[in-house]
């Protein structure tokens, strides 16, 4: 038999209030996307995975050819259009968290850095949300919202979907971006985003 003194037995009912407390006043995770605009996003066509036990992502991916399924606004830009190729890494994912890391490249365009990011889902399908900050050639930054869904499988993503949503274009003194509230979904033409 096991025996415990008072202040071993003690010490542990100590720990384990303060382990029960600490998880009773732990917050939720929150979306940092703004309800709104997470409705006008879904409105235009993007498929957003809700469950809370989002499959492991974390790897890169080429999203190529990308091309524009939809705009919420009159676009100089007609559905087919193909932009640039994007590779998007995911990591620093874990099992039972929320919290992704996102790096998006894009061949002698826009540099992005993630500010906050999340991540819902379930099986092997999955919704990141994140806020980037971009910062083109004249220095200017704008903040917009880039959304992916998808579906894992063991050489990369089906279906990826990417939504990009102007949140704050700071005024646009180029007159180059779209206005904040707009956005644009874009889809790899062929349904799948190989692993690299």
């Amino acid at each position: 038999m096991i025996k415990y003194s008072i202040s071993t037995l003690m010490g542990m009912i100590i720990l384990l209030s303060i382990a029960s407390c600490c998880k009773e006043e732990m917050t939720p995770p929150v979306n940092p996307i703004p309800p709104e605009v997470l409705k006008q996003i879904e409105a235009n066509g993007q498929v957003l995975h809700q469950g809370t036990n989002p499959p492991n992502i974390n790897g890169k991916y080429l999203l190529s050819p990308a091309v524009l399924v939809r705009s919420n606004f009159d676009d100089d830009l007609f559905v087919g259009y193909t932009f640039v190729d994007n590779i998007i890494t995911f990591s620093g994912w874990k099992k039972g968290s929320s919290d992704i890391t996102i790096q998006v490249e894009e061949v002698d365009h826009l540099i992005g850095t993630a500010m906050g990011s999340y991540i819902s889902g379930s099986g092997n399908d999955f919704t990141v949300y994140v806020l980037i900050d971009l910062k083109d050639n004249d220095n200017h930054t704008v903040k917009t919202t880039h959304v992916f869904s998808g579906t894992i499988i063991k050489d990369g993503i089906n279906n990826l979907q990417l939504s990009i949503f102007m949140v704050d274009d700071n005024g646009d003194p180029n007159d180059k971006y779209i206005e904040n509230g707009q956005g644009r979904l874009v889809e790899d033409e062929d349904g799948f985003s190989e692993k690299i």
